[in-house]
C-alpha cells in the first residue's frame, strides 16, 4: 500500500493550486431542478476528523441557454467512503473558513490550519 503524503490543512489549497488535476473526472450531484453541483473528482481526507472535503461549482440553471451554467465555487464537507459519502455541509468558501464554520468554534482556526490531511484522487481518465 502506497504511503500517503501529507500537508497541513493551512497549505492545501496553496498545494492544490499547483496540482494538475485535467485527468481527474469530475462527479455532477443534482441538488435540485435548478442547482447542480460539479464536484472535483480529487478530495482533500482529514484522519482527525474522520471526513473529506471536496471543491466545486455550482450551477443554476439558465432558461434562456437551457442548461446549467456555473455560478459559484463551493466546499462541500464530506463523511464515508468516496463512492457513498454523506456530504454533511456545503459553502460558498474555501477549505479552512468552510470547516471553521461547519465546526461552529469547537476548534479555532490557527487549530484547523494545524490538522494533517492529504489528497486522494477518486476518478482519473485513461
Amino acid at each position: 500500500m502506497e504511503e500517503k503524503k501529507m500537508y497541513r490543512l493551512g497549505d492545501i489549497e496553496e498545494v492544490i493550486a499547483e496540482m494538475d488535476f485535467s485527468d481527474t473526472d469530475d462527479d455532477i450531484a443534482e441538488i435540485d431542478a435548478d442547482l447542480e453541483f460539479w464536484i472535483s473528482g480529487w478530495y482533500v481526507v482529514i484522519p482527525s476528523l474522520g471526513i473529506h472535503v471536496r471543491e466545486g461549482v455550482a450551477c443554476t440553471f439558465d432558461e434562456e441557454e437551457n442548461m446549467f451554467m456555473p455560478d459559484f465555487d463551493v466546499t462541500v464537507v464530506c463523511e464515508g467512503e468516496i463512492a457513498s459519502e454523506t456530504w454533511m455541509y456545503y459553502e460558498q468558501d474555501g477549505i479552512l473558513i468552510t470547516l471553521a464554520n461547519w465546526l461552529n468554534g469547537r476548534m479555532p482556526i490557527d487549530a484547523i490550519e494545524k490538522l494533517e490531511c492529504y489528497i486522494e484522487i477518486a476518478n482519473v481518465t485513461n
